[in-house]
């Protein structure tokens, strides 16, 4: 959150970039930093005879250059906002952190359909902003990337952690004329998730929810917010633990009835089996069960469920099962195996095996 409130302190300061970019997974933030630089320099939007706003999948450096070059009607700045601003990616087939084989140089090609917009890095019109959103990915190792990072400001959006998270939506409710009831918080993220995209519209919808109430209750969070596909798969792990595969196949209907795709049902309980495993370990290597969520960088209420969870299991099981749910989802995407079918009983065998 500090690379947002520092973000905020400039622009309120006055101190603006001649060039921004923005980048990360959290994309609200990204929407609202991208919109307090608009307020400022654009208050009339995209009625602004100074606002321009452009797709990067659509538009040249070379157009973005020339557009930047423009002097702004009047007095002022002109913002230049570019969306889908491809010219920051890496190759396709991996991040930045890919190996050689996509770590190989810009072609020159590339270089070329840069020059331009470098060449104004080099001197750039002192009347004009332009801020490009680069969605989740950048590739640093771009001389692009470098320059702007030189000449203005790049700022990586990354996904709040789960204190900040809480804070934000204590917050939206304050500002609502409503508090938090205790536990509140913690139920709506493990419900939503961790974007605030997503959690901006469950904490507006449950102040409506709340109407003349002034507390949000976890009740009304249950009432309210659709259960995340994870509860389900903790209650499907939950289940076989305890050996009952009749309300594990009940759990993976209920992912089936939320279009959960099998594929995507079959990586989230191989993701929890991993999470048990690596929180047995944590623990057997003498970690202490309050300092998991950091140690694992996982959500509090998630180290809860998993340090309860590894006391269901032993390593050998949750090894196999790893590799029993790798097989099946090869044999679901082939298909040689029907996913229900095989799902059932990759279940009634696990719960048939005892713990060692």
């Amino acid at each position: 959150m500090k690379y947002f409130i520092d973000l905020v302190n400039d622009l309120n300061a006055g101190r603006v970039a001649p060039v921004y970019l923005f980048f990360g997974p959290e994309s609200y933030l990204r929407g609202e930093a991208v919109k307090r630089i608009r307020d400022l320099l654009a208050p009339g939007g995209t009625g602004d005879f100074n606002h321009t706003l452009v797709d990067g999948e659509e538009t040249t450096l070379a157009d973005i250059t020339a557009l930047a070059g423009m002097a702004p009607f009047f007095a002022g700045k002109r913002l230049v906002v570019v969306q889908n601003a491809k010219f920051f990616a890496g190759k396709k087939g991996g991040p930045e952190t890919a190996g050689r084989e996509q770590g190989e140089e810009e072609t020159a090609a590339a270089r070329s359909d840069e020059t331009p917009f470098l060449d104004y890095l080099a001197a750039p019109n002192p009347s004009t902003c332009i801020v490009f959103d680069a969605g989740d990915q950048v590739d640093k190792r771009k001389k692009i990337y470098r320059e702007v990072a030189k000449t203005g400001k790049v700022v990586e959006f990354a996904l709040l952690r789960p204190d900040q998270l809480a804070a934000w939506l204590e917050k939206q409710a304050r500002q609502a004329g409503k508090t938090l009831g205790p536990g509140a918080a913690a139920e709506i993220l493990a419900r939503a998730g961790n974007s605030l995209q997503a959690l901006s519209v469950e904490i507006q919808k449950l102040i409506s929810y709340a109407g003349e109430s002034g507390v949000i209750t976890v009740e009304d969070v249950a009432a309210a917010t659709p259960p995340h596909p994870e509860e389900d798969v903790f209650a499907v792990v939950d289940a076989i633990g305890e050996k009952n595969p009749a309300r594990a196949m009940a759990g993976i209907a209920r992912l089936l009835r939320q279009k959960q795709p099998p594929p995507a049902i079959l990586a989230m309980v191989a993701r929890q089996i991993r999470l048990i495993l690596r929180t047995g370990e944590a623990l057997r290597s003498g970690g202490q069960p309050g300092n998991l969520a950091s140690r694992m960088g996982i959500h509090p209420f998630v180290a809860r469920k998993m340090a309860g969870q590894q006391k269901n299991f032993d390593r050998r099981q949750l090894i196999e099962s790893l590799h029993r749910l790798h097989d099946l989802d090869t044999a679901v995407k082939s298909g040689r195996q029907e996913f229900l079918a095989g799902m059932e009983m990759f279940i009634l065998d696990v719960c048939r095996k005892k713990k060692v």
